[in-house]
């Protein structure tokens, strides 16, 4: 862990004892060793829902660690193929050294993502917009179901409309084209729905009976914030007001909750999501590069 992070002991054992409560695997490391065999470089692999491994590694510091560090990320994403579909991996855009090393380890950029905060009332609760009388907008299960650790527990029918309906909102979709096709979409229904129970406010918009829209918000463990896991419209309902709805509704439910924040990532070319988020009180806090590598198909 040191190697990982380039840091001493102490920072090593936070770093372990922290990602043993949040039930985050540390087996999954691959490491460079120096000629007197002492681990300098190191790469962590962390399988989540919905068949994706998160690679994390060393920061480079020179090409040579660039070159050193390239076998072990491709190692470890090799490694993952059995319990993921894609490794992915999230890097500062100033990293210049740590995109080559994975760039060469076998993975590709596919988007620069921004992610953007929205601050939430800490007295009283947004205002609930009025929705039109052809459109509904609810939750799609029951609270049990929702807020449970199973998205199997979501039920048959509810997760064949959810799957249908996110293929439905990948149709012309401007926010990581480049995924497409790379995983299954229940095995992406599984990873919106993340692990562990915690509250979600999960709400489907439907105009006249027919589904078009989907808001997943996710609660923190402490109940404190939230993430905007995926927000789209079916392609045969945009253009009409539908997103601005839907989105309201989802911080409404959250600022209910006395949620304080929600933040999610936005793909940086994405301009009409941009406008919708910027719209409803987003700002941008940071920027990474996405880099991602088939595992399977």
């Amino acid at each position: 862990m040191s190697a990982l992070l380039g840091a001493g002991p102490a920072a090593a054992s936070r770093f372990a004892e922290q990602a043993v409560a949040a039930s985050i695997r540390l087996d999954l490391v691959w490491c460079v060793q120096d000629q007197l065999g002492r681990y300098r470089l190191a790469v962590l692999a962390v399988p989540s829902v919905g068949r994706t491994a998160m690679l994390i590694a060393s920061h480079a510091r020179s090409l040579d660690d660039v070159a050193n560090l390239t076998p072990a990320i491709s190692a470890a994403a090799e490694g993952v193929a059995d319990v993921a579909d894609i490794a992915q991996a999230l890097v500062d855009p100033s990293h210049l050294l740590d995109v080559a090393a994975f760039e060469r380890g076998g993975l590709r950029r596919i988007a620069v993502l921004d992610y953007l905060e929205r601050q939430l009332p800490r007295t009283g609760t947004l205002n609930l917009p009025v929705v039109p009388p052809q459109w509904t907008i609810e939750p799609l299960a029951s609270r049990a179901q929702l807020d449970g650790s199973d998205p199997h527990a979501l039920g048959g029918a509810t997760r064949a409309e959810l799957v249908a309906l996110l293929d439905e909102t990948y149709v012309g979709t401007r926010d990581c084209p480049g995924l497409a096709g790379m995983r299954r979409t229940s095995d992406v229904l599984d990873g919106h729905f993340g692990s562990g129970a915690r509250r979600r406010h999960w709400l489907i918009a439907r105009r006249d009976g027919k589904a078009c829209g989907l808001c997943l918000l996710n609660g923190s463990p402490d109940g404190r914030s939230a993430e905007l896991a995926y927000f789209g419209i079916a392609h045969f309902a945009r253009g009409n007001g539908l997103g601005t709805l839907l989105l309201a509704r989802g911080l409404h439910a959250c600022s209910a909750d006395r949620m304080s924040t929600v933040t999610l990532a936005l793909d940086a070319e994405n301009e009409p999501a941009r406008a919708l988020y910027d719209a409803a009180g987003f700002r941008k806090t940071i920027s990474r590069v996405a880099l991602v590598k088939p595992l399977a198909r």
